[in-house]
């Protein structure tokens, strides 16, 4: 029975060759992406106030809810996703120095509001509005695309390509036939990663929304495979 050794860089391949009486096999791993541009945004923001009492400070922030609601009556988005029936109501207290305690201040209400914006041309207007409402924090867009899937499966494709090109070389190198997958397994689904190239342009009149131009969406899967590999 032969033993193969082979040594490799780790950039080249997580691979190795398992002997059994009967058996070798090469286990190699590989990782395939596809770059798709963005359909559409998901927007966050939130309202938040402070008062004396928790019925005052509710009463605000329920009233520049009402505002930021009016606003996003005049975008292009999905109903289904719009909800802002989040509201967090907590005691507000500040440390003393001077008595070793902690002294209340009053109350902080807060409202999140939460829009799926399915055009990216209206991207600059939604922010400009949820700001100018009074949303006291807007979160960074989260982007998305219906594409997201097929691009999923076009990256299964390259890893699986990528592998087996591994572990040809490796049987290759080694003198060994190589046979077809034993097993083939992948990684979780990984949520698409947006590549940092957007960009707002600034407007040339302060009455137009700035318009941001968003880069592409990153999908990548990873394969682990093993390969029969019988001299």
């Amino acid at each position: 029975m032969k033993t193969w050794i082979l040594w490799m860089p780790v950039a080249v391949a997580a691979a190795l060759f398992a002997t059994t009486a009967n058996a070798q096999s090469i286990s190699v791993e590989g990782r395939g992406t596809v770059e798709i541009a963005p359909e559409y945004a998901t927007l966050s923001a939130s309202v938040s106030h402070a008062a004396n009492t928790a019925a005052e400070a509710q009463a605000v922030v329920d009233r520049l809810m009402n505002r930021l609601l009016d606003g996003v009556e005049n975008l292009p988005i999905e109903e289904k996703t719009l909800d802002a029936g989040q509201l967090r109501i907590q005691p507000r207290y500040r440390w003393s120095p001077a008595t070793e305690m902690q002294e209340f201040q009053g109350y902080e209400a807060t409202r999140e509001l939460t829009f799926r914006l399915l055009e990216l041309d209206f991207l600059g207007d939604a922010l400009q509005m949820l700001s100018r409402e009074g949303a006291t924090n807007v979160s960074a867009p989260v982007y998305g695309s219906s594409e997201s899937d097929k691009a999923r499966a076009r990256a299964l494709t390259l890893a699986f390509a990528s592998a087996k090109a591994d572990a040809s070389a490796l049987a290759e190198a080694a003198g060994i036939p190589l046979g077809k997958p034993d097993s083939i397994s992948t990684g979780g689904r990984a949520t698409p990663v947006f590549r940092p190239a957007s960009r707002a342009a600034a407007s040339m009149s302060a009455e137009m929304a700035p318009r941001y131009e968003p880069g592409q969406l990153s999908v990548s899967a990873s394969v682990s495979v093993v390969f029969s590999a019988n001299p």
